[in-house]
């Protein structure tokens, strides 16, 4: 039958009939759209699920990719440890949605209390979601000036992440600041479970913080160490960052979870991070000593063996840009001691 609406009355009426149609279609499509982007505000979840990796100690493995509106910006690694009494998480992830869904991941482990977070810097994959496990009541320990740091940079970068990732991700979630600070190393006892928390300054970032289990030999690293993923420098010392890797690599560990990649076993690997840090600076202070520019620097691209790893292209261009600057303006004294 045809609709009353759309009944022939003259020459002109299926033209003006095709107009309203395609004008229903047009609302029909938008309504779908909201209806989608609206069930993306409500529904967006990350689907944690703990992957056990030694008895009592869990990993949240991240995304190897960029942030993204896919991922939500869970790109890092978090876990958490199971004593006899309480548990302790490491990281809080990107944002308030992340906290509260790491914490009903790790109820659904075990029924005990998660007394400590330990954020082991304040870069906004890692430190965002804290919000999440202060309003539970938990004790959130991090380097003081990296909550400084998070105080101050905070808002700017979880703008700009929502710009990347979108605000079905990012809604509800506000830069807080940590219940506890740590300048030196700490240890807990988790009930007969101890673990050693460690404060390394001044390498990755102004105070990395890693959490060691004794019991289990599971070492929590942090961006001191990133695993078949290009580490990125914009608050680092490299000469210090190396001497911390050396530092963990000695710990008694077994088991490695990085910051970003895979979990490891072979210290091997450490040379991810080294071979990298060592070529960013070796690099980019040759150009600053013999007047070329960043952008000749770019120019020939990440060269091999490191540019199949994951985000190099983008990170290596931050870090010529980030380390230029930086080495440009020091004095010839301290560029001759970092070319040593």
């Amino acid at each position: 039958m045809t609709p009353k609406a759309c009944r022939l009355k003259d020459s002109r009426t299926p033209l003006s009939c095709s107009r309203r149609a395609a004008g229903l279609a047009r609302a029909a499509a938008c309504l779908i759209l909201f209806t989608t982007v609206a069930w993306d505000a409500v529904g967006a979840s990350y689907g944690l699920r703990p992957q056990p990796v030694a008895p009592g100690v869990y990993v949240f493995p991240g995304s190897q990719d960029a942030l993204t509106p896919d991922n939500g910006a869970n790109i890092a690694n978090t876990g958490f440890i199971v004593g006899s009494r309480e548990v302790l998480a490491v990281e809080a992830g990107p944002t308030r949605r992340y906290g509260k869904e790491m914490l009903a991941a790790i109820r659904s482990v075990t029924d005990l209390p998660v007394r400590y977070a330990v954020i082991t810097h304040r870069h906004p994959d890692h430190s965002f979601g804290l919000g999440a496990f202060r309003e539970a009541g938990i004790d959130v320990l991090m380097h003081p000036a990296e909550a400084e740091g998070l105080a101050n940079e905070g808002p700017a970068l979880l703008e700009f992440m929502t710009a990347l990732v979108g605000e079905a991700w990012t809604q509800g979630t506000t830069i807080e600041a940590p219940s506890e600070t740590l300048t030196e190393d700490r240890h807990v006892d988790l009930g007969d479970r101890p673990v050693d928390i460690l404060v390394l300054e001044g390498g990755h970032s102004s105070g990395d913080l890693v959490v060691h289990d004794r019991t289990s030999g599971v070492a929590f690293f942090g961006d001191l160490l990133f695993v078949g993923r290009a580490a990125t420098v914009p608050h680092a010392d490299i000469g210090v960052w190396l001497m911390h890797l050396d530092r963990l690599e000695s710990l008694p560990w077994t088991t490695g979870v990085p910051g970003h990649g895979p979990i490891l076993d072979d210290p091997a690997r450490f040379a991810d991070t080294r071979d990298w840090i060592r070529f960013l600076r070796s690099r980019i202070l040759e150009a600053v000593l013999t007047g070329e520019s960043p952008a000749e620097v770019l120019d020939p691209g990440v060269p091999e063996p490191f540019a199949g790893m994951v985000e190099a292209g983008p990170t290596f261009g931050r870090a010529v840009l980030q380390l230029y600057r930086r080495y440009e303006a020091m004095d010839p004294a301290e560029l001759d001691a970092l070319a040593q």
